[in-house]
């Protein structure tokens, strides 16, 4: 039996209709229905019964149904394992976040762990996949099944002046303030922070000035360590130039989520554990 058929009669009975699981399997209906009726000349009974309201699962289809989905999770497990032994685990990190991957790392002992640099998008691929059990990244908007996350710390977004500049002195800077210096964006997905931060700028019909993008986020310090503008989005946990000054922002800025993303699947309790410990304790 195809396990992709018995996938397909899962998504069907979450979708409620062929039309719905089609779109949500990215497939044509044609050929969704064509192969639910062949999983089901395979099986010998109807799994599903058709009306123009959509398609029900027949008595039949929940007691297959709800074997199946246990085989499929078991299946997905075992390739999971199959795929870790006799490889470290790996730890995507996205970029700027080498701090909070430090204190993760703390908290573990004896596991064989490798650290990964790569943007949240790219963790969340390789985690699906299995080719990377667990990532610390920036909050994304929608995660796919499989994949579970967890708020690790949510740091105040903050603007990062030369000690020379003319705001260097202030408590807090406004956007206003800001609004006529030259930003120092990072390309990288450290710079998710900063796009909230720019939202700011519309919402008070303010113009930011763009400065010079810089490929990370430690570049963009060094940049700023230079003299080309300021940057946003430097939590506590980095380390600041003694050349260099954290300021807060006066307005109500989003503050920039971590989250440790993992496969559910993945047998990796220890290093959840550790991420846990790193959200309890900030």
């Amino acid at each position: 039996m195809d396990l992709r058929y018995v996938r397909y009669a899962m998504a069907i009975a979450r979708a409620g209709s062929l039309r719905r699981a089609a779109a949500a399997l990215h497939i044509a209906q044609p050929t969704l229905s064509e192969q639910l009726r062949a999983l089901e000349k395979e099986i010998g009974v109807e799994l599903f019964s058709r009306s123009s309201s959509g398609v029900q699962l027949t008595e039949a289809g929940e007691a297959f149904l709800a074997q199946a989905t246990v085989a499929v999770d078991a299946f997905e497990r075992a390739v999971a394992a199959a795929r870790s032994t006799g490889r470290d685990t790996r730890l995507g990190m996205a970029d700027g976040l080498a701090d909070v991957a430090a204190r993760v790392l703390s908290q573990l002992h004896g596991l064989r762990l490798r650290v990964a640099p790569m943007s949240t998008a790219e963790q969340i691929v390789s985690i699906v996949d299995g080719t990377l059990q667990a990532g610390l990244g920036y909050a994304p908007g929608s995660l796919p099944r499989g994949v579970a996350r967890m708020l690790v710390h949510r740091f105040p977004v903050r603007a990062l002046v030369h000690r020379d500049h003319a705001l260097a002195g202030a408590e807090a800077v406004s956007l206003a303030d800001l609004a006529a210096e030259p930003l120092v964006m990072p390309e990288s997905d450290a710079v998710a922070g900063a796009r909230r931060f720019l939202e700011g700028f519309v919402r008070h019909r303010l113009h930011p000035r763009l400065g010079p993008a810089a490929a990370t986020h430690d570049l963009a310090v060094t940049m700023v360590e230079r003299g080309a503008g300021y940057t946003l989005c430097v939590h506590e946990g980095t380390p600041v130039p003694d050349g260099l000054v954290l300021l807060p922002i006066k307005e109500d800025v989003p503050p920039l989520e971590v989250v440790f993303l993992w496969n559910r699947q993945a047998d990796i309790p220890e290093l959840v554990s550790a991420a846990r410990h790193v959200a309890r304790t900030g």
